[in-house]
């Protein structure tokens, strides 16, 4: 079945590019930085289930992909396992893959527990820090320069403090909390 994870990646990488719901660097920027970074995790923590992990990498985000209403965690994890049943995964499998999916935005309901729910919050939140990701929310236009400021600086806090699980993973983008950071609080 690991085959499938390329499959489902590819299948991921065509719903980006025709979607209307999310900006057409989400897939390049976004789903790729969190593959990077999970791979990254899983060298560290061999102990994962790989394949569990990289089917929510591609899986995770599905409710924006597909411009779904509600949870965005729990409309994914409906949509994953939809997904994941084409491609004849086993229940076991879909169920790990949904609880993944499930605690990913760590919320008070439902935080990472399983060293592969651990991963995907942590690798999905890593991704924010190797690229343009915050100036591509900002080039949105969806808030206005303070309001912008106050919502990153909180959300690099939330980033880097509740969703990164890992001491060796916040070591990893440390530099890069900090450079942002300044540069939000500059001006």
């Amino acid at each position: 079945m690991a085959s499938n994870v390329e499959k489902i990646k590819q299948q991921i990488k065509k719903e980006c590019a025709k979607s209307k719901t999310v900006p057409d660097w989400f897939f390049k920027r976004h789903l790729s930085g969190v593959e990077t970074f999970a791979l990254k995790l899983l060298k560290q923590l061999p102990k994962a289930n790989r394949e569990v992990v990289l089917l929510a990498v591609w899986l995770h985000d599905l409710q924006r992909i597909r411009g779904l209403k509600g949870n965005h965690a729990k409309a994914g994890a409906a949509e994953a396992k939809k997904v994941l049943r084409e491609y004849g995964y086993d229940q076991s499998v879909i169920k790990a893959v949904k609880s993944v999916i499930l605690s990913h935005s760590c919320n008070s309901k439902t935080m990472p527990k399983t060293v592969e729910e651990k991963i995907l919050a942590s690798a999905d939140a890593m991704s924010h820090y190797i690229n343009d990701f915050y100036l591509g929310i900002a080039a949105l236009g969806q808030r206005d320069i303070e309001e912008f400021k106050t919502w990153v600086l909180e959300k690099l806090d939330r980033d880097f403090n509740k969703k990164i699980h890992f001491d060796f993973a916040r070591d990893m983008i440390r530099n890069q909390h900090e450079t942002i950071k300044k540069f939000i609080t500059l001006g």
